[in-house]
Formats: structure tokens, sequence, C-alpha cells
């Protein structure tokens, strides 16, 4: 139960960016509560053993950092790292296939291309996305600019038109002829994101820039002891600075009159009421609203399919040329053409699972081995990540069970064919003899973590400047003292942080 009566900040939500906003208020000398449904925080951003029997932490849900600033890693004292991947991205085609990353990556362009030509494209076009990283990464943390302010601020015309104005898939089809290299582009504008490339709204274009501004460098990056570590680490920090963290406890309404408010809640048996001068809700605009009472806002949808894995050993290749290991460290791509992807979401959009579903792997222990424990680390084990595109929460609706079974077959099938043995050859078993390998479907994520229609972003994301709707931090409501800092606020898609910090920044009156 809560110590007090009353607090200057009560945070609706344990998740990573609920942690960062009790952090940094309490910092600043605030009294701060925050409630977590769950009987542990960190929210999507947590690692766990899901394999009885084996010793192996895995990122569960979300698993790779690039945009959480080293700002608030340093402010907030976070013992917490990252390691960079020793190579970008192996794509596999026929007998050989495109790795990214290293001194081989010239060699390897001209090995699938025949020429220099689309490496040159390559460098040119990443070194417009580096540079308008380098210009909007910093502001993430700042008041939020004006689309005028913003433009001005990257100076770069070609850039602004290809990335905020046309489908980004007029820019890719411009600069690169390889449909390999097309697709292997192109995927960045699908994470979590249900889009084609040329879709007018540009919602693709909005997942494309922030998976490429992050750092400055665009570079995604390992978590060292697995994504639970940033949680805990966050966790530490609030409760350092003196925020009272009350898990088990769900709050369920939310009343407020603009300068007070009372926060309801419930427990596994009983109910009670804590007030609040602000209310800061780290969950999704949804959540928002039904705290409320009021309309929600339309409905989100996710898009993706995760799989974990846990492997005795990693598979041997089709393309030998490539070690394994090298192939693995990267972000692998499996089935992302580019003509791949636009029929898989055709077929999506039309109601049908992808008969070619396009995925996304990496390997977790080969930057980080500290997520195994000593035996399964002395037996060679490696942990493998998947992240499927072009699934919507639709498609899983009728029967979420069959789908995702339907769905997780057709996609191994799809790496099987990339690969000289089958995965499921390399798969560890748990203490009951069952293989090491979970799927979640985007119904499974709102059912375990409440997110809406699965959406891992909780909904669409925004380009990152005003609207004039949220405020000067982007985290503003209808209510005065009602902050949104979870992943549905203006830049607060992924495990960035960022939401609970402008959250805090503008509770404080920065």
């Amino acid at each position: 139960m809560p110590a007090h009566a009353s607090y200057d900040a009560v945070i609706v939500g344990g998740g990573h960016n609920g942690l960062v906003a009790a952090a940094y208020l309490a910092r600043a000398g605030r009294s701060v509560l925050v409630l977590e449904r769950l009987g542990a925080t960190g929210g999507a951003a947590v690692s766990s053993r899901p394999f009885p029997g084996v010793d192996a932490r895995l990122s569960r849900y979300s698993y790779l950092v690039s945009l959480l600033p080293d700002t608030i890693v340093r402010e907030l004292g976070l013992r917490f790292a990252v390691r960079k991947r020793t190579v970008s991205s192996y794509t596999p085609l026929g007998d050989g296939g495109l790795l990214v990353g290293g001194a081989r990556t010239r060699d390897s362009f001209a090995a699938l291309t025949g020429s220099d030509t689309e490496y040159a494209a390559w460098r040119e076009f990443y070194a417009t996305t580096a540079r308008v990283a380098g210009r909007v990464f910093p502001t993430l943390t700042e008041p939020l600019p004006t689309r005028a302010a913003l433009r001005e601020r990257i100076g770069d015309e070609t850039a602004w038109r290809m990335l905020f104005e046309e489908p980004i898939g007029a820019a890719i089809e411009e600069r690169f002829d390889h449909d390999l290299v097309r697709g292997v582009v192109l995927t960045d504008a699908l994470i979590g994101t249900f889009a084609d490339a040329h879709d007018p709204s540009l919602v693709q274009n909005r997942c494309f820039l922030y998976h490429v501004i992050g750092g400055g460098t665009g570079d995604w990056d390992v978590p060292v002891g697995g994504m639970g570590a940033l949680t805990d680490a966050l966790a530490d920090a609030a409760r350092a600075a003196g925020a009272e963290i009350a898990t088990g406890h769900e709050a369920t309404a939310v009343e407020t009159d603009g300068t007070h408010a009372e926060v309801t809640y419930r427990t596994g048996d009983t109910e009670g009421v804590v007030a609040g001068r602000q209310i800061l809700v780290n969950a999704s605009p949804q959540a928002l609203a039904a705290l409320l009472g009021e309309e929600p806002p339309e409905a989100a949808e996710g898009a993706q399919l995760k799989v974990n894995m846990v492997l005795r050993r990693l598979p041997q290749l089709r393309d030998r040329s490539v070690d394994p290991r090298e192939a693995f460290a990267g972000t692998f791509h499996i089935a992302e053409g580019y003509d791949q992807l636009a029929t898989a979401y055709a077929q999506a959009a039309a109601g049908a699972l992808p008969s070619a579903p396009p995925s996304e792997i990496y390997c977790h222990t080969l930057t980080d081995p500290s997520i195994l424990g000593p035996e399964p680390a002395a037996r060679g084990y490696q942990t493998l990540t998947l992240f499927g595109l072009h699934t919507p929460a639709r498609l899983f609706a009728h029967d979420n069970d069959a789908a995702r079974a339907e769905l997780l077959t057709a996609t191994l099938a799809q790496l099987d064919e990339r690969l000289a043995e089958p995965i499921a050859d390399c798969l560890a078993l748990d203490e009951d003899g069952r293989p090491c390998v979970e799927a979640k479907t985007p119904l499974d994520l709102e059912r375990e973590l409440r997110l809406p229609g699965g959406h891992i972003f909780h909904r669409d994301l925004a380009f990152p400047h005003t609207d004039g709707s949220t405020g000067r931090w982007g985290v503003a409501t209808q209510h005065a003292n009602v902050l949104l800092c979870g992943a549905g606020a203006v830049r607060g898609g992924g495990v960035s942080g960022v939401a609970g910090h402008n959250a805090a920044m503008a509770a404080l009156g920065r």
C-alpha cells in the first residue's frame, strides 16, 4: 500500500518511461508514487527465463537499444551499458547474400550486384540519414520544435523531402536498383508498422526516421545483461532518489479538476485512492482515456510476430562464404526483398497471412553472452530473437492460437530455406523435452502488456515536431495536471525513455 495519502506526482505504469519520469521528479525533490499493475516493473522492456530449466535470461519483448539518449543514462547515473554489434546486417540470397558492416561490405555489394554502383548509392543514402540523425536526435530531449524550425535545423531540402514529404518508397526506388538492396533499406520503415512503401499517410516515413536517428548515428546496440538490466537500473535510480514504487497496484480511474487529482487503484483484494498534484500516465492513449472516462482515440493495430529461441548451436548457412557467427551477429533478413515485402503487405491487407512471411533475426549472445547461465554458456548455447513484419492483429482475431502456429511454421520454413540444416535440429530443449521456441502475436502482446491492438508504439508514430495539440514537450493532454508519458506521446516510440524525460520536464515546468 502507498505510504502516504497524497504525492506531488503519481505515475501510472512502471514501464521504462514511467521509471525515467519517477527518477527525474524524485531527484528534483518531488514526492513520487509509481503504481504498477504487474508484480514487477519494466513493462515491455523486461528480461525473463521463458523456458523451464534453461538458464537464459532473454529480452522477452523489446530487444535492442538505439533511441535511449546518453544524457538520460548520465543524468540518472544508471549502471547500464550497450555494446556495438560487429555486423550491421546479412541478407541471404540463394547460395550467396549481402553482408553489411566491416571491410567486406564493398566486395559483398559487388558480388551481389555486379558493380560498385549500388554500394556508392548505399553510402550516399546513409550519409544523408546520418546527417539528419546528428541534427534531429538531440532535439528529442528538448522542447518540441515547430515543423519549420526542424526543417531549418536539418538544413537539407533533399533529405527533408525524402523523409518528411514524399513516401520513402520513392526515395528508395530513385536511388537503388537491386531488389534485395531496396528491401533491406525499406525494412526500417516497417518495424512494428503496417504500411506500403508508398503509403500517402507517410506512417512508414515516420517509422523509418526513428529507426535511423538513434544515438545520432542510427546504430542499434545490444543491452548488456538484457533489456531487464536497463529497467532494473531505472527502478534502482528512482528508488534511490526517493520515489516509491508499488507493484501489484492497478490504477482504475483518474479524476481531476485540472489542479488536484485522485487516482483510484486496486490490489488483489483491496481498493484505494491516492491524491496527486500531477498525474503522469505511462500507458497508451486508449488506457488514458479509459482512466479518465473519456472517448478513446482511434484504435491502434500492431503488425508483428515476436519469436524467442534458445539454440544448442548456430545453424550452418547455405552461403558458405559467411560464418554463421557473422551472419547472426547483425540483423539477418529473411524474405525481405522489396517485391517480397510488397507481396506480403498486399496479402495481409487482403486478410491472409503472408505466404512467405518477412522477418529479421539477431543473436544477442554473440555480442553479450552474459544473459546465459554458466551451464548453457559452457555448452555453447545461443539465443535468437526474430521479429516478423506485415502480420496485423486482424489476422489473428478469429483464432489466435491457430494463426500463431501457422505463421510460426511458415516463418521458420522461410528461415530454413536460407540454411544448410533445419533450425529445428539446432533448438535446445527445456526440462520437459520441448523445443525452446515461443511466439507472440499482436493479440498476445495486447493480452499480456495491454498494448492496444498489440501495437508496440501504442499508436502510429508522429514526426518529432509540434502538431499544436500536445504542448511544449509533446506530452500534454486536455487536463492541465495530467500528462502522457508512454510510447504514445510525441517522440515516445521504442525503448528510449524520451517520453518519460519529457513528461518530467513538463511537470517541472522547464
